[in-house]
């Protein structure tokens, strides 16, 4: 049986919401926005009104004021945007069990199983943008194809509260003519070396030798043929089964550029306690860490480092995310600042799984570590964060305390 998947966008999602919550910012252009002042101030995103008026996702404030001197800007409520997000989630759960989030704003459907229970794909997007508006007062994009990237697609073509559907019948006279970045996966890295290959169309990609992309880009080149073709076979996961965690993390920018070493150590054992104390909460130790920076020119570094003995340890991850980044940046030889960090603790296991202990290793040492941390996350939880600290963080006035589990704010 052919796949039926749908891709739904809610629109303009977070400006969506302070429009719900706050009634009076509907007919107004709006804009949520970080802060300034700890230097992540730019347009996270907008409504339909200040869209019209030019103002784009991620630009600075100061420049969307110009653009539409009547903006109102307003500082983003992450918890009510979760909270819309989970309720539409539960509507899309009653149509299929197979349901994928891709962020908190977008979701794959596969409603294969229940064409017969609710009638056809077109219906299905029909009911669920219809109970959306309803019940929450938000609107969707919804795409509908035979494959996850296509349905993704359909929905980018697709106008705010509107349904575009893309068949095996009429792909290639609806998307083979776009610009190839509009497919995912093709980002702004890769597209100066496509357009030396003269793809510059989604079509220009589907007929492309597969065998020479392979060869530059690995089974990545081989994968984006067939997300040009509409042949990639991606399953839609099952929601029920995305509740394990796969990793936790948090990532800041600095109020200032880092350009010294004790400024990024004290940044990373800030990041490394607000880690660890998350960890510790559900349950969790780690195998793995992963250590990103970003420079003030937005460039990107990543590394991980993996370890014999699981930990969730504040002192840990920090020491093992000092020696990656002991490993890859030297303020005297680089040119650039470090605007913003983040460390994620991969490899997760249970805290209560019991291990082979190395006996290399001080472990009543890590006892006590693991004692003092849970002794610290008691007196932090009864009378706030701000109570207790340590010494190396007493002068960290760069530290922006605005931390984020999603990726760096700059790049929402």
């Amino acid at each position: 049986m052919e796949r039926t998947i749908l891709h739904c966008d809610l629109n303009n999602f977070y400006a969506s919401v302070e429009c719900v919550k706050n009634p009076e910012y509907k007919d107004v252009p709006l804009a949520v926005t970080g802060n300034p002042k700890k230097r992540t101030g730019i347009i996270l995103a907008k409504n339909s009104i200040a869209k019209k008026q030019g103002v784009k996702t991620g630009e600075v404030i100061w420049k969307a004021k110009q653009l539409c001197p009547n903006i109102v800007c307003v500082a983003p409520d992450f918890a009510s945007y979760a909270k819309y997000s989970n309720a539409v989630k539960q509507i899309y759960l009653k149509y299929t069990d197979f349901v994928e989030p891709f962020g908190i704003d977008e979701c794959w459907l596969d409603v294969t199983s229940s064409l017969k229970l609710f009638g056809g794909a077109f219906e299905i997007a029909t009911k669920i943008k219809e109970e959306i508006k309803n019940e929450l007062g938000l609107t969707i994009s919804v795409g509908i194809s035979f494959s996850k990237m296509f349905a993704k697609l359909g929905s980018k073509l697709a106008g705010n509260n509107e349904v575009n559907v893309i068949t095996k019948f009429d792909y290639k006279e609806k998307v083979w003519h776009l610009p190839v970045e509009k497919l995912i996966f093709v980002g702004r890295r890769r597209l100066p070396e496509f357009k030396k290959m003269n793809i510059n169309t989604i079509g220009d990609l589907a007929n492309f030798d597969e065998k020479v992309l392979t060869e530059k880009y690995g089974i990545n080149g081989s994968y984006l043929v067939k997300i040009a073709n509409g042949t990639e076979e991606d399953e839609v996961a099952n929601f029920n089964n995305l509740r394990t965690v796969k990793s936790i993390g948090n990532g800041t920018t600095s109020i200032i550029d880092i350009n010294n070493f004790e400024q990024a150590k004290q940044l990373i054992f800030f990041l490394s306690e607000s880690v660890t104390k998350r960890l510790r909460e559900q349950g969790f130790k780690a195998l793995c860490v992963h250590f990103t920076i970003k420079d003030n020119l937005f460039n990107i570094i990543s590394h991980s480092m993996s370890f014999e003995d699981p930990t969730n340890n504040a002192d840990d991850i920090a020491n093992y995310c000092l020696k990656i980044f002991n490993s890859c940046w030297n303020f005297t030889k680089n040119t650039t600042l470090i605007r913003a960090i983040r460390i994620s603790a991969t490899n997760l296991v249970s805290d209560k799984q019991s291990f082979q202990c190395n006996f290399l290793i001080d472990n009543s040492k890590q006892e006590k570590l693991t004692k003092k941390d849970k002794t610290l996350d008691l007196i932090k939880s009864k009378y706030g964060d701000s109570k207790i600290k340590r010494a190396l963080l007493i002068n960290a006035s760069h530290i922006n305390c605005e931390i984020s589990d999603n990726f760096f704010e700059d790049e929402l």
